[in-house]
């Protein structure tokens, strides 16, 4: 009985042993991965559905590779306020294992936040949430700009821009300061007055609710400009041929010769400043823009220097300063009257000849 005990023992040793052999070297013989560095690029467009993203995923490391992510974002549709959330696969290479890792240990690199990792298939595998910024925060590339002959540049406009810069060059050298317009397009025609040279623009948008957050410029096609074209310009800045049209309602707006029309932005024609609202219709009454105000009269051009029909001072640039009852207010109580009072009695008291 005992050699058979022992032979039992022996029998069950060596099956353990074989058992032991054929599972992964895990355990001790296993290194841990310490840290975690990743570089996430993502690029989402609003209005588009979940999986038409392009989201890139890279890391350095030789411990650990990326095998993908999945959307954890509910519903079906990236919109302009949505803050992407994914779930990220990393997967330890052989003879690694992931641990349970601190904050401070993993790097996200492209503006995305850890949220919480989940450890599978013995430490082997990683399930990292994170988010990325919101699509709000965000700005993608203009595509084609267009600058036409006539010098108008135009291009698509974005979901999250605010607004966009403009820049003008003759020859590749910069021309005047940077013109900035919340519209699909411009008038550089006061840029382009110099003849016999190439022009170009270079747009890039800016982030309307993160002023601070703006796109790479992007540069349009080259126009040749002659002496004959670029005199065109100096007289007619506006842009020669075009024309004001009545809409059935009675409202206004103005057709350039190209067929575009001005769209929330002030334009100069025949001399004087005309602003137009996001339908591009002529407005008359008052104008916020950038911080001030600009009255225009009901012919839609804006005023200057004078008192508007309410009694409001506008400036030679035509942004209001004071309402008319303010500054007469003001100017009244330049001199006190208490004060006046007292001089007077002390005249007729005869203290004034102390």
């Amino acid at each position: 009985m005992n050699g058979m005990r022992k032979k039992l023992a022996v029998g069950a040793a060596a099956g353990l042993l074989a058992v032991v052999m054929a599972m992964p070297a895990y355990g001790a013989k296993r290194t841990a991965i310490t840290s975690i560095t990743l570089t996430i690029k993502a690029d989402i467009e609003p209005n588009t559905d979940f999986g038409s993203e392009n989201i890139e995923i890279e890391t350095n490391s030789s411990r650990f590779s990326v095998d993908g992510y999945e959307v954890m974002n509910t519903g079906f549709e990236w919109t302009s306020d949505t803050v992407p959330e994914i779930r990220i696969t990393l997967t330890a290479e052989d003879d690694y294992y992931f641990k349970a890792l601190p904050k401070d240990k993993i790097k996200l690199k492209g503006g995305a936040e850890f949220v919480k990792g989940t450890r599978q298939d013995s430490s082997a595998t990683l399930l990292m949430d994170v988010k990325l910024p919101s699509l709000q925060n965000t700005l993608q590339d203009l595509e084609t700009v267009q600058l036409s002959e006539d010098g108008v540049a135009t291009w698509t406009t974005l979901a999250n821009a605010g607004e966009y810069e403009v820049k003008v060059y003759r020859d590749g050298n910069a021309v005047g300061t940077v013109m900035k317009t919340q519209s699909g397009s411009i008038n550089c025609r006061e840029r382009m007055v110099k003849g016999n040279a190439s022009y170009t623009v270079k747009i890039r948008p800016v982030n309307k609710y993160e002023t601070d957050t703006k796109g790479d410029w992007m540069e349009s096609n080259s126009v040749y400009i002659s002496a004959e074209k670029a005199a065109q310009f100096r007289d007619n800045p506006s842009g020669g041929t075009g024309k004001w049209e009545q809409a059935a309602d009675g409202r206004w707006w103005y057709s350039s010769e190209d067929g575009s029309y001005p769209v929330n932005t002030w334009l100069l024609i025949n001399g004087k400043w005309y602003f137009f609202d996001q339908e591009g219709y002529m407005k008359t009454g008052w104008v916020q823009w950038e911080g001030k105000e600009y009255y225009c009269s009901e012919n839609g051009d804006m005023l200057t220097n004078c008192l508007t029909p309410d009694n409001y001072l506008v400036g030679t640039d035509g942004a209001k300063i004071a309402q008319q009852e303010d500054v007469t207010k003001e100017t009244e109580l330049e001199v006190d009257p208490d004060e006046e009072m007292q001089k007077e009695w002390e005249r007729l008291s005869g203290k004034d000849d102390e």
